[in-house]
């Protein structure tokens, strides 16, 4: 599954295991959910296809190893892969590094020059980049930096300059129901309530829980103004497209809701 998100940038999408379990335990869902739905954790990676050159972030999982390599043969149309960007050597994102090497040789693995543990996924021969690199794709250019929330130490983030787009990873999950797979965040039926975004961070995130709350929320301020951007593509959530800074905002809020349920013994 794909959808192109602007001309020749495609958000190709896996929906990974039924989460519903996570709700049961809770005696009920969320008022976003269907019950009769599945409810997934999505794993994205993203597509860039310039007037030169082409790059993909992220890889998905290798149980959709066969999904990516059809999507990437459909989107490319013949044309080779230029650039694969691994944004941390964690499954979902680097699973199928090496069996999309294998089918696109000529092109260049990309990886966080942050961190000194890359021996997994080829990335010790990788292109490494961070704050202040930049490739320009005709068109299109995409620039990389230090993840500011992460889950590894080998870490980056990504921006793409003409669209103001953000890639902020693992930052800004949420789950969604099996219906609103491929769906822009303003295209629910349900608004995206913090409920969401709480439930990804502080289960998922855990270690949310234990943050400096005032400093995390400096470092959100940090980010807006630094990057102001207009759409935000995460790795594990569905495309904002209008209204980003305003979702990025809200991560406050959540932050300081997984401390609360921790403080008080009820995050589950």
């Amino acid at each position: 599954m794909a959808r192109e998100i602007e001309p020749g940038f495609y958000w190709i999408y896996e929906g990974g295991p039924d989460r519903s379990e996570m709700f049961a335990a809770e005696g009920s869902s969320p008022a976003w959910a269907n019950p009769d739905e599945a409810v997934y954790i999505p794993q994205c990676a993203y597509l860039l296809c310039g007037e030169e050159e082409s790059l993909l972030l992220d890889t998905l999982s290798p149980a959709g190893s066969d999904h990516i390599l059809d999507e990437l043969e459909a989107l490319l149309d013949g044309d080779g892969l230029d650039y694969l960007v691994v944004s941390h050597p964690d499954v979902p994102h680097a699973g199928n590094t090496l069996a999309i090497l294998d089918a696109y040789p000529d092109a260049t693995l990309v990886a966080p020059r942050y961190g000194d543990d890359h021996e997994l996924y080829r990335l010790d021969d990788a292109l490494r980049v961070g704050e202040g690199d930049e490739i320009d794709l005709g068109g299109y250019v995409v620039a990389f930096h230090e993840a500011t929330f992460l889950d590894a130490p080998v870490s980056l983030w990504m921006s793409e300059r003409t669209t103001d787009t953000l890639f902020p990873i693992d930052w800004l999950g949420f789950p969604h129901g099996e219906s609103e797979a491929l769906q822009f965040v303003d295209e629910l039926d349900a608004p995206l309530g913090d409920d969401r975004l709480v439930q990804f961070h502080g289960r998922v995130l855990f270690w949310h829980q234990y943050v400096d709350v005032s400093k995390v929320k400096r470092e959100i301020d940090r980010l807006i103004a630094t990057h102001e951007p207009e759409q935000l593509a995460p790795a594990h959530g569905l495309v904002v497209r209008r209204e980003a800074t305003e979702q990025m905002t809200r991560m406050k809020g959540v932050v300081e809701e997984i401390e609360r349920r921790d403080r008080i013994g009820t995050l589950g």
